[in-house]
């Protein structure tokens, strides 16, 4: 008995230590986002992988849409893929146009050490602020899914036998898939979003055929202007289920996390806030009124002050998360963007948050 005992108490202290590592927890409130793929200089992404400071990396970007890339859609990865010619012929006229980078290399390496041997989850980011690319109507919508599924979801017999493009399969066929993908759709859609919202639903149900959960995240801007929220993305949100939202705090200033921080200089945990511009509660309640009512919010912020407008401290931060920490939907931190995260000039801002949360 008292060796069962023993046993027990010392499984459940192994388990309780490896439950704070840093797996991604669709449950917990500690998660910890961190976009990669645009850096200068940028380490490789099982750098960041290594890192027990990080749950989710969204990489990016898809930034072409097939209407534009010659009938494929383009990637941009910074420093980790070769540019043209190495890149896939799409099925249009214009070979100029072609985007899609077929040698990535260190990604094709990273992604299943980080999967594997770190637990990591890696989203495919599509969009990005200079994603100018409408997708127009269902059909394009439902079309372009199908690709990205079929590209960078499960390996498929169906598929390879086509002759389709397999960007982070392995040199020998090796089967390399993400474990999601997220919109960041930051220019209006010509169409009241029908293509995205497509699109997004096709991936939805796409989801449901294969062998691991995969999620659906979207990185909104904080504004939310009634009744359709944010204007690129507020429609897809509310007509699809997403799984996180993690809304763009920063380089708005009325919506921002900066005016939070303005306002409540002095804030003390328990205590009321002070009236801001600070969406978080619009966005809960835009949440509320549509298919995405179970999302989880993540507050978005910036890794570094030249990462871009309105940057928080770590200090700043830990009122910040004071205060958000217990509503019911608040899931964690997003940032905007590995490289500057890890080189604040404080250290690695990651760290310093995810010890906040």
């Amino acid at each position: 008995m008292q060796f069962s005992t023993a046993f027990s108490i010392i499984l459940n202290i192994c388990i309780y230590i490896h439950s704070c590592q840093a797996v991604y927890n669709p449950n917990s409130k500690s998660n910890m986002a961190l976009y990669w793929g645009q850096g200068a200089g940028q380490q490789r992404l099982s750098y960041y992988c290594s890192q027990s400071t990080v749950d989710v990396i969204p990489i990016g970007f898809v930034d072409i849409f097939p209407a534009q890339g010659n009938g494929f859609p383009g990637t941009n990865f910074g420093n980790q893929c070769y540019g043209p010619p190495f890149v896939y012929p799409g099925p249009g006229s214009n070979p100029s146009l072609n985007q899609l980078q077929s040698e990535c290399p260190n990604i094709v390496a990273d992604i299943p050490i980080c999967q594997s041997t770190y637990s990591k989850k890696i989203i495919l980011s599509i969009g990005g602020a200079t994603a100018t690319n409408p997708v127009v109507g269902a059909a394009a919508g439902i079309a372009f899914a199908d690709f990205i599924w079929g590209a960078f979801g499960p390996q498929t017999s169906a598929w390879l036998a086509s002759g389709q493009p397999r960007p982070f399969d392995g040199p020998n066929g090796e089967a390399v898939e993400v474990d999601g993908f997220d919109f960041d759709i930051e220019w209006p859609s010509p169409d009241m979003q029908e293509g995205l919202i497509a699109m997004a639903s096709r991936l939805r149900t796409l989801f449901q055929t294969a062998s691991k959960p995969y999620l659906l995240t979207g990185a909104p801007q904080c504004i939310t202007t009634p009744p359709n929220g944010d204007a690129n993305m507020g429609l897809l949100i509310q007509a699809v289920p997403f799984d996180i939202i993690w809304v763009q705090f920063y380089n708005t200033p009325q919506c921002s996390a900066r005016s939070w921080v303005t306002a409540n200089p002095n804030y003390i945990d328990g205590q009321p806030e002070k009236a801001s511009g600070f969406s978080y509660h619009e966005w809960t309640s835009f949440l509320a009124t549509g298919a995405s009512k179970a999302a989880k919010l993540y507050i978005g912020l910036l890794g570094a002050p030249d990462a871009g407008n309105f940057y928080l401290t770590p200090t700043e931060i830990s009122s910040l998360i004071d205060a958000y920490y217990c509503d019911a939907q608040f899931g964690g931190i997003m940032i905007w963007e590995a490289t500057s995260a890890e080189n604040n000039p404080t250290g690695p801002y990651q760290a310093a948050v995810k010890s906040i949360l």
